[in-house]
Formats: structure tokens, C-alpha cells, sequence
């Protein structure tokens, strides 16, 4: 994932056009659509919630699996809803949609940051901190997309307070979608409440980890630090940091050569080239998802066979969770 704020950012920047598109009329398809913008990524919160931490590998299998697949299954759900709910569902999956563009487009990029800190000889930082390392990439992204868009910091703009929004009627029109498409993707049916949970989980993790000053975020990585026994600290690298600045480590505004390391496609594309581009794609996909006639076949076309890691997948494969 780019982390929260690019995500809602880049839904802020087209929600002007997509409502135009989708003739949005409430405030609760608005939120859908920026909710929808977080993709599947609420999910992974479901780990701190002991009753419902079973579910939280739907985060990662939906990533996993064919974008055609995921995105076909949440259309077709939502046309099964009637009335208020088709409404905010149909809202939900354009935003769905809007994530899985940017994932798939700045993914491999992240990754080839990721693949190539991890594999540098410093020691400790192998691919068993690659988790900690994607979360600082993408930490570092998000503070500088938010200072170059907003000009505002955490100190000002904080994300538990400008992201995730949704009511309850909201999340439960959002709940059904994920059951539906969750037992035709995998054929498991999930907890009904699933996907509101995750979001409220997300909301409770995103106050934790609010710390401008960095004093709650340096007290809570030491601990984390001391029970994990490793250096480095999944709290620090996803805790946002006041930081000033229109540029980030790893925005690549040199135009450097990388590689994709799913395609072994050579690029010299700069973070907001990537981020440029996924823009400019979102309203001819969402005209291509919306359009009566379309089927998987389209899916796959519409996503080139790409999952939200930008990896080429087949509709045919299932991940096991």
C-alpha cells in the first residue's frame, strides 16, 4: 500500500470529478468513496482485535489476488444491494477501484526501494525487517505527499481525525459487499461485521500511533523493541513524523534508473510520475467498471491481469488464507 494519507489525498484530489461521474448526492457516498480509497488495508487491523484477528489475512489475500477477480466480485455485490445501500456500495468499490490503481502503479516501485535496503549488507536488516522497511518507505511517501498537497503536517492535519470516515449505516452497506465478494472470490463466508470492525480498528490504531511531538511514538517503539527483540520498530516506521518537507528519500526525483521486480521492466519514473499517472487513469477506469457490460473479460483488460502489488496474476488463482 502507499500508507492512509496518499491514499485519502489521492482521492481528495479526484472526488470533484468521480461525483460528478457517479451523480454522488450524500454525504454518506462521499465517505464511501474516500473509505473506499483505503482499499482492503483496514483489514490487516483486525490483528488487534482478539475475537476477530482471524480475518485479518483477507487483507493480504485480497492484494494478493487478481485485481479482475476483486474488483468484477465487488461490482457484482453491489448490484445485489437496493436502494441507499447499492448507492453507498456503488460509491465504495469506485474508491475500491481508485486503490487498487494506485497500488498496483507505485507498488513495484516501493518494493524495488524495499528489495534493495533489505539486500545492502547492513546488518540486521534482512527480509525479516522488510515489513518495517516497506512501512518507512511508504511513512516517508506520506508525510511528504501530505506537506506538498496540504502544506500541513500531522501537527495540524492529523489522520484519525481527516481519514476513515463513515457511519454505521455506511460501514454496514460495506460489510455486505465484503461477504458477498468474499464467498464468491473464496468461497468462505466471513463474519458479517468484518470489514466495520477492521475500520474501527484502523481508527483506534491510527490515535495510538498520533504522536506529532514523537514522544508516545519513541515510548512505544522501545517497548516494542524490547519484547521483539529487533532494532527496528514497526511503530516508529509507521508513526507519522511533523516533517516539513515536499520531498522524501525515495520520491526518486532524480529519475534514476529502477527495475519493476515483478516484470523486470526498466524505468526511471519518479514517485509523483507514478502518482500523476494513476491519476489520470481514474475516470477511464471507472467509466470501464461502471459500464452494463462488464464482465471479466474486461476486468481483465481494464487491470492488465495486475493485483494490487502490481504483480501479473491469473483470475484463475486462488490464495489460500
Amino acid at each position: 500500500m502507499p500508507a492512509i494519507l496518499t491514499h485519502d489525498l489521492f482521492g481528495q484530489g479526484v472526488l470533484e470529478d468521480v461525483t460528478s461521474l457517479l451523480k454522488v448526492r450524500s454525504a454518506a457516498e462521499r465517505d464511501a468513496f474516500l473509505l473506499g480509497n483505503q482499499g482492503p488495508d483496514p483489514l490487516f487491523y483486525l490483528v488487534v482485535d482478539p475475537l476477530m484477528h482471524k480475518w485479518s489475512p483477507l487483507g493480504n489475500a485480497l492484494h494478493d489476488t487478481s485485481g479482475a477477480t476483486v474488483l468484477l466480485a465487488l461490482r457484482e455485490a453491489a448490484l445485489r444491494l437496493e436502494g441507499r445501500e447499492r448507492s453507498v456500495a456503488r460509491a465504495y468499490v469506485a474508491g475500491f477501484a481508485c486503490h487498487w490503481l494506485l497500488d498496483s502503479t507505485v507498488h513495484p516501485f516501493v518494493y524495488w526501494w524495499q528489495n534493495g535496503l533489505c539486500s545492502a549488507g547492513v546488518p540486521g536488516l534482512d527480509e525479516s525487517a522488510a515489513p518495517r522497511v516497506h512501512a518507512e518507505i511508504e511513512r516517508d511517501l506520506d508525510e511528504m505527499v501530505l506537506f506538498a498537497t496540504t502544506g500541513r503536517t500531522v501537527e495540524r492535519w492529523r489522520p484519525h481525525e481527516h481519514a476513515l470516515a463513515a457511519s454505521r449505516s455506511t460501514l454496514a452497506a460495506i460489510d455486505k459487499l465484503y461477504f458477498y465478494a468474499t464467498l464468491w472470490i473464496f468461497e468462505r463466508a466471513i463474519d458479517p461485521r468484518t470489514f466495520s470492525v477492521s475500520v474501527r480498528e484502523f481508527r483506534l490504531v491510527q490515535r495510538l500511533f498520533d504522536s506529532p511531538s514523537g514522544k508516545k511514538r519513541a515510548v512505544l517503539g522501545t517497548v516494542e523493541s524490547l519484547v521483539t527483540r529487533s532494532p527496528f520498530s514497526l511503530v516508529r516506521s509507521m508513526a507519522h513524523r511533523p516533517r516539513a518537507c515536499d520531498t522524501s528519500d525515495f520520491d526518486n526525483r532524480d529519475h534514476g534508473a529502477w527495475e519493476n521486480p515483478f516484470t523486470h521492466e526498466a524505468s526511471t519514473a519518479s514517485f509523483w510520475d507514478l502518482y500523476d499517472a494513476a491519476r489520470a487513469r481514474v475516470l477511464p477506469v471507472l467509466d470501464e467498471l461502471l459500464a452494463p457490460e462488464f464482465d471479466l473479460e474486461a476486468a481483465r483488460a481494464l487491470t492488465a491481469d495486475l493485483n494490487f502489488e502490481g504483480a501479473p496474476t491469473s483470475p484463475d488463482e486462488r490464495v489460500a488464507w
